[in-house]
This record gives C-alpha cells, structure tokens and sequence, in this order.
C-alpha cells in the first residue's frame, strides 16, 4: 500500500492565501468585528492587523479556537516605521505557529511612542524574552509583564533604544566600558592580509 504524500507535504502550503477563505481572518473578523483592521497577504502567509488593545484577547483566542489552535509564539519583535506613515510610529509584530494544522500565521498592532501593548505573558510564558528584547531595543512598553527591564544592554543604559530610526549608528557619546577611565580609542587603517 503506497501512502500518498498530503498537499502541504509537497508544495510548502501555509494555508488559504485569499483572506476571505482563510479560518483565522473569518473567525477574528466575527470574534472581534471592531478590533479587527485588515488582512493581508505576502509572500503566502497570512497577517491579520488588530486594534492595540486587543491584541492579547485576539492571540488568546486564536491559540484556544479548536479550529484554529495557533499553539506555538515563534516571536515578538517590532518595526519603526519612523519615515514610512505619521502614525503609529510602531508595529508590534507577534508571529504564531499552529503545529497540529502546520500553519502559520503573523498578527500586528499599531503603537505609538509612550503608549502600552498588552503584555502576552499570561497566554505564552515564552513572552517574557521576546518582550523584554522589544522594550530594549525599541523602548516598547508591554502592559501586564512581570520583569519588564533591559535583556541585551546594561540596566543603566540611559542613551535610548538602538534599534529605533533616529538612533545614531555609534550612539549618542563614547562609552566607557567599566574598570576604564576612557572610551577606547577608535582604530583606523589599512586591512592587512596575512601572508609572506
């Protein structure tokens, strides 16, 4: 008896690429009429954009649906969309993964500075990094997180959030690594290749 292979086994497929055939897009779209913004599509994976504040009722609802059951947070991160639109300066980027349907499936917020996204570490422990990473490097406040601080830069970094657009490629002033009374001197010259 020779089994044959299911279609996304084959082609790599993700799921409906049409946002009218796609069970998430309907479910959120009847579940949250007005926190629900818009669907799209790229390169075949499906995004769904929220209203901020329901962003953790939206990724908690798409993780407990029986036919749906987006199971696994792959990542939280962000973009700065400083020169793209006037606002919100920032999306909050959520990516899920279903591994029973094998589907994936990317959920946005808008976000301005100063204002707060709801935390999902009570949904996915998992959160609790990826959130921390995001205030560190975009000086995003996630709502409701139990250790909100600094995870790649010293606790006392006080220059900003690398990862915004407005960030100076070499920061704001020379820093002083400690035990040292000066910044390191910069050095410059020619590459040399090892060799005779």
């Amino acid at each position: 008896m020779v089994i044959e292979p299911r279609s996304w086994e084959t082609t790599g497929y993700w799921g409906p690429t049409d946002p009218e055939q796609h069970p998430a897009v309907r479910l959120v779209r009847e579940r949250f009429p007005d926190a629900f913004e818009e669907a799209t599509v790229f390169r075949d994976e499906m995004t769904i954009r929220v209203a901020r504040p329901a962003l953790r009722d939206v990724v908690d609802f798409l993780r407990l649906h029986p036919e749906l059951r987006y199971n696994h947070l792959t990542d939280i991160t962000a973009v700065d969309l400083l020169s793209l639109r006037e606002r919100p300066r920032f999306d909050v980027v959520v990516h899920l993964y279903s591994i029973p349907r094998r589907q994936r499936l990317r959920v946005k917020c808008g976000v301005d500075d100063g204002e707060m996204v709801p935390s999902l570490v009570p949904i996915f422990a998992g959160a609790n990094w990826l959130e921390r990473e995001c205030y560190d490097m975009f000086g995003i406040v996630f709502e409701g997180h139990p250790d909100l601080r600094r995870i790649l830069l010293p606790e006392d970094w006080d220059e900003g959030h690398p990862l915004r657009k407005d960030y100076p490629l070499r920061g704001y002033r020379d820093y002083v690594q400690p035990g040292y009374e000066a910044p390191a001197p910069r050095i410059r010259g020619t590459l040399r290749r090892p060799g005779p």
